[in-house]
């Protein structure tokens, strides 16, 4: 069994008058919905019981046909009971504490093995892979503080120390209302070999849990649809507008420099005109994302975005289409659509009274930099364009080079690497060309058989930036495992051959990440680890030292 880890914490026994809650969580990996699981929650007085079912997709592949975890009212656990299946083979795990042990029955098929392990009196008891368990850790978590230390128990296999690490408030935005929520962030084990993870409460109540290095979410169910937003940085002067879009309406935060904001008119005086100030719209990549641009718990465009205010600029990050508040669906959407959906915010920010429509730039970070080449094309009064950590290649090599990528951190064998490739290749022709899809399986068919994937596939760059002539200023993060770092040169040469078009400068961030953030190594399984979760301020003072060169006001007249 995969050794996911987690901590626990309180609910409830079945007897006479006890109260029960439920609820349902969404699981996504890598972003893929992967499965849900349903969980309970039932408390009487002689203690707690929580239990639940789910089934896990690909690549998970485990169905939980029962679980239960019982504790007393000191929260001493009594019993551990697990049924499931993974990858078509069955197991199930009956685990008895008495004191400081607890001994498991553990079956696989016709196999059984006891084994025996020494525990904290209280420990929390987490089955692998079983999310419901954090109901626990939730209501175990309400009273805690910063370095406060939980023993959990990896049942059936490992007991570890988990230390609270940080506490901070949340606010989340769901249709209707607005989520008070606190982000405990907690480490688990001890030394280089520590895991680090994101448990969301609502009050007592389990809300959401991020496991940065394994690429994982756990969402509940309300807070799990692209309509919920997280609210991670706000301004005093910021404000929340609706722009229209293509038969939908875009929701999208503008940030102001506090000066910037308009004074109040005195009684009986006409308020003053604004002053036209240059404008930055920040443009993300082609999943659904929303205005901060929240991956790994740190808000890319929140920060850039605010940084950027700071500075001196008007700046409008937004929800994509089908993301956050905003309208619109994905499934059918392509890259050029999205594409028209940025073009509709760009036309917007320059009809605005408080905005140089002279002096407007668009940035697109990872992908959304080949969306800002598709929109500086269309719209030539766009007068500047930024590239943060953006590819240069086409979208069926982007692919293969992250597989391969993946394949160097892994321990595959070359002939099982090479296996993967070839299938990998398969697919991609088949999204191409939308044929010879009896060789691929159905479900991985359904994830990637759609008009965004294939524009994807399909873009190419070097033919994009052709057709731009705006200044160009390209950023590459040097720790970028991502989007590795000769695509920042190569893209800045594709800028540099451009006929007839404006400067293009190239600017390299060493010890920066794809999150822009500092890094040792970069990798993907260093997110979570990460002593700082901000953006690097080498990243903001570039941005801000290329604008002032490149949206200079023209002299009065």
């Amino acid at each position: 069994m995969a050794a996911l880890v987690v901590i626990c914490g309180a609910t409830s026994q079945d007897v006479a008058a006890q109260t029960s809650a439920a609820n349902t969580f969404r699981v996504f990996v890598r972003g893929v919905d992967t499965g849900i699981e349903e969980v309970t929650v039932l408390e009487s007085p002689e203690g707690w019981t929580f239990r639940g079912s789910g089934k896990l997709r690909a690549p998970v592949n485990l169905s939980m046909d029962y679980w239960e975890a019982r504790y007393d009212r000191a929260w001493r656990p009594i019993e551990l009971t697990i049924n499931l299946t993974e990858s078509a083979k069955r197991w199930s795990v009956h685990t008895t504490f008495n004191g400081t042990i607890a001994s498991s029955d553990i079956t696989q098929q016709e196999n059984s093995q006891r084994r025996t392990s020494t525990v904290a009196v209280d420990t929390v008891v987490l089955p692998n892979l079983i999310f419901g368990a954090y109901e626990a850790l939730a209501m175990r978590l309400a009273g805690a503080k910063v370095g406060a230390e939980l023993q959990v128990f990896i049942a059936p296999q490992d007991a570890l120390p988990a230390t609270i690490h940080n506490v901070a408030d949340e606010t989340i935005k769901v249709p209707g209302r607005t989520i008070a929520a606190r982000r405990w962030t907690l480490r688990l084990g001890g030394g280089p070999a520590k895991l680090e993870m994101d448990v969301w409460t609502e009050g007592s109540r389990l809300l959401r849990v991020d496991i940065p290095t394994q690429m994982l979410t756990v969402l509940r169910d309300d807070i799990a649809g692209v309509s919920a937003r997280l609210v991670t940085m706000a301004r005093p002067n910021d404000e929340e507008v609706s722009i229209p879009a293509n038969g939908f309406s875009l929701a999208a935060t503008i940030s102001k420099p506090i000066g910037a904001v308009e004074p109040a008119a005195a009684a009986g005086k006409k308020k003053p005109a604004p002053v036209r100030l240059p404008a930055v719209v920040l443009l993300s990549g082609s999943s659904p994302t929303d205005s901060d641009e929240f991956v790994a718990g740190i808000p890319i465009f929140a920060q850039l975005g605010s940084a950027l205010a700071d500075a001196g600029y008007l700046v409008v990050r937004y929800d994509e289409r089908g993301a956050g508040q905003s309208g619109g669906r994905q499934e059918s959407a392509t890259i050029e659509e999205f594409a028209l959906d940025a073009r509709a915010v760009v036309t917007y920010v320059m009809k605005r009274r408080d905005v140089d429509p002279k002096r407007v730039a668009i940035i697109g970070y990872a992908e959304g930099g080949w969306i800002a080449l598709l929109v500086a094309a269309r719209e030539p009064k766009i007068a500047a364009v930024a590239f943060i950590a953006t590819p240069s290649t086409p979208g069926t090599e982007l692919v293969l080079e992250q597989q391969r990528l993946l394949f160097e951190r892994g321990k595959m064998s070359p002939a099982l690497q090479q296996s993967a490739i070839e299938q990998q290749k398969k697919i991609l022709e088949a999204v191409v060309s939308g044929k010879n899809w009896e060789e691929i399986n159905p479900d991985v068919r359904a994830r990637v058989d759609t008009p965004l994937y294939r524009s994807f596939l399909m873009f190419e760059p070097a033919q994009a930036i052709v057709k731009t002539r705006q200044p160009v200023l390209v950023i590459q993060p040097m720790l970028d495992r991502e989007v590795p770092a000769y695509h920042g040169e190569q893209l800045a040469q594709l800028a540099r051959s451009r006929p007839r078009a404006k400067t293009a400068d190239f600017v390299q961030l060493s010890g920066v990440n794809h999150l822009l953030a500092r890094a040792t190594t970069g990798d993907i399984d260093e997110y979570g680890t990460l002593a700082q979760r901000s953006v690097s301020p080498a990243a903001t003072l570039e941005l801000t030292s290329w604008l002032a060169k490149a949206l200079v006001p023209e002299p009065a007249k």
